[in-house]
């Protein structure tokens, strides 16, 4: 069995690595949603928003398809009959981008519009950061990024450049 790297990645004043917590992607069966929705309790977003419910994160990822952050997997056995519910949790990172600069660090990066009219807080788009696929969402004032772990540390390298030029 090949043995992953344990790879740090330090703190800036822009980046930083978001603390772990369970995330878990979920899709709903076909025509299954409002099956799904009663036995989670949650009404989920149907456009590219992301709500908090119960301390749970649930963050629109497609049609019919949600990451959520802050549920383990069992906690989300209800939903099981009405959709794949997979445990991310390990196969992920999330990176935070803070700062009254973050906006324009990350216009390096992305393209799509991040003016808050545009994006507003608990926004979240699919989209690329670099060449790296990534879900990305707003916190209130943080952008976070969550990617495939295989691509954080290309990722990590790309938001400390792209930030470089604000934290000095």
């Amino acid at each position: 069995m090949l043995e992953a790297e344990s790879i740090t990645y330090p703190a800036t004043a822009m980046v930083s690595v978001a603390p772990l917590r369970p995330l878990v992607s979920i899709a709903a069966f076909k025509n299954a949603v409002p099956a799904l929705e009663a036995a989670l309790g949650v009404a989920l977003p149907a456009t590219p928003v992301g709500i908090v419910v119960k301390d749970v994160r649930y963050l629109w990822s497609g049609p019919d398809a949600w990451l959520a952050l802050g549920a383990a997997p069992a906690a989300l056995a209800a939903a099981r009959p009405y959709a794949a519910i997979t445990d991310q949790t390990d196969g992920r990172a999330v990176f935070y981008v803070v700062g009254p600069h973050a906006t324009e660090a990350l216009v390096k990066l992305v393209p799509i519009d991040l003016h808050e009219s545009v994006f507003p807080p608990n926004g979240t788009a699919l989209t690329l950061a670099g060449h790296i696929p990534v879900q990305l969402w707003r916190e209130g004032e943080v952008f976070a990024l969550a990617c495939f772990r295989s691509f954080a540390q290309s990722l990590y390298a790309s938001l400390i450049e792209a930030c470089r030029e604000f934290e000095g």
